[in-house]
């Protein structure tokens, strides 16, 4: 009786715990082309971040908190000039995951992993 008890508290605290993770979205930035891309940026609601290159076939994975409403922008430089594009608006509390597609011709797909609020 007494490890049943257990077994139930120790079931309701993990069932708590989950409840306590924060919202985000994590961020996969996947180079699609067939040469390397530059200076990398995206820009989100409430931050931004950076990095150098991403080769053909690579990806980066970031975790962000989204603190407000407005576009996901990608600023990047490959070997036909510098490109942006917002392909999609994030809203404060966004939950879920976004996978940016880089293509050869400087566009931008992406898929969309958020959870419905």
């Amino acid at each position: 009786m007494k490890r049943i008890v257990l077994l139930l508290l120790a079931a309701a605290a993990l069932t708590s715990c989950r409840k306590l993770h924060s919202p985000g979205v994590t961020i996969t930035t996947v180079n699609n082309g067939g040469q390397s891309v530059n200076t990398v940026e995206v820009d989100y609601p409430g931050g931004s971040y950076g990095f150098g290159s991403l080769p053909p076939g690579g990806s980066h994975v970031r975790w962000v908190k989204v603190t407000g409403n407005g576009p996901l922008r990608i600023d990047f430089i490959n070997s036909t000039g510098e490109h942006q594009a917002k392909p999609l608006s994030l809203q404060s509390g966004d939950s879920g995951a976004v996978v940016l597609h880089i293509q050869n011709d400087g566009s931008v797909s992406f898929e969309d992993n958020r959870g419905k609020k």
